[in-house]
């Protein structure tokens, strides 16, 4: 079995790709297509001459425009190959309608999706304005990360090089700074609590306006400290490990990366109630649900899963996240591609 998979700078993929290739799974990664379409396009061409027949595909970004994602798609069909999607997003974050008309045409002209959560399966078919073949469909729940990233620091060490005092409830707000994450909510939540409480927001800038008003607004607050930055794969240790709880007030998701970081670092979390997260979030058990999705919301979720055993959440919350393996994903995904190849 040959199998092309695009893009090849994602964790996730890393491991599904190198899963695979010990199962006999041949597998070719390629760059985005926002500078290789060119090559892209002949190794495309290429590799189904040696017999290559799959084209597998994780997000609709990897194709900057319409036209070249139009084009490839139609090309590759036209040598024989069968396209595959992985659903991490049921539709783009920013709901721009070019992006809008390009995931929706992508999502008409594949073969087979793999889809994590159940809760995705119906939200696809209503996004796409067509209803997806079961007989097209896998469904599988994202794997841990607990065997992605390292974990050999204690919590009193992480907070010692943070500079955070060990005796402060430190709340985490992880990944990237966009609006649709409420990170604007969280660090009004944070405004609202006294310094018994430390908060901290970490991950790369997205949306520079909204990172500029966060910033601006949490300059007189002496319990909030901003990474405004991608963290490498060693430092994601010591900020999981320095917080208690991990929250994330979303406006809206279909897969959740965070969660399950969260989960693998025997960490609870604080979630609105929306896309995947009924399906990943077990309540009192391995976190709580944001019942209003602004500041106020916020503070009053923080405030109470405090007065709960909140360790005992995270211990039940890295129980829970064994149940979902990576071995489970690569058998899953190999009946995904037999399949598509009948």
């Amino acid at each position: 079995m040959k199998v092309i998979m695009i893009p090849r700078s994602n964790q996730y993929i890393v491991k599904l790709a190198d899963l695979l290739r010990k199962d006999s799974v041949k597998v070719k990664q390629f760059k985005s297509f926002h500078y290789s379409a060119p090559s892209n396009f002949i190794k495309t061409f290429f590799y189904r001459l040696v017999g290559y027949k799959i084209i597998h595909i994780h997000w609709v970004y990897v194709f900057p425009f319409s036209f070249i994602m139009k084009s490839y798609i139609k090309f590759a069909k036209r040598l024989g190959y069968k396209i595959i999607w992985t659903v991490h997003n049921v539709h783009p974050h920013e709901h721009t309608d070019k992006e809008k008309d390009k995931t929706i045409w992508f999502g008409k002209n594949v073969d087979y999706f793999f889809i994590h959560y159940e809760s995705n399966v119906s939200k696809l078919e209503k996004y796409t304005g067509s209803a997806i073949s079961k007989k097209k469909i896998t469904v599988i729940n994202h794997p841990s990360y607990e065997e992605i990233y390292p974990n050999k620091i204690s919590k009193v060490e992480a907070r010692i090089i943070l500079g955070i005092p060990q005796s402060k409830k430190v709340v985490l707000c992880f990944g990237q700074i966009r609006k649709y994450k409420g990170v604007d909510l969280f660090q009004q939540g944070m405004e609202l609590l006294d310094n018994d409480y430390h908060g901290l927001i970490v991950g790369e800038i997205k949306d520079r306006d909204l990172f500029e008003a966060i910033d601006i607004s949490s300059a007189a607050m002496d319990n909030l400290m901003i990474v405004p930055r991608r963290v490498t794969e060693d430092e994601v240790q010591i900020y999981l490990n320095a917080c208690d709880v991990v929250v994330m007030p979303y406006e809206d998701v279909a897969t959740s990366g965070v969660a399950l970081l969260a989960y693998a670092f025997s960490r609870p979390i604080l979630s609105t109630k929306v896309g995947c997260m009924s399906e990943i979030l077990e309540e009192g058990k391995t976190g709580l649900f944001i019942d209003d999705w602004s500041g106020i919301g916020v503070k009053t979720a923080i405030l109470k899963i405090f007065k709960k055993d909140y360790e005992k959440m995270g211990d039940d919350a890295y129980e829970y996240s064994k149940k979902f393996t990576w071995d489970e994903l690569r058998e899953k995904t190999i009946e995904g591609y037999r399949e598509v190849l009948k």
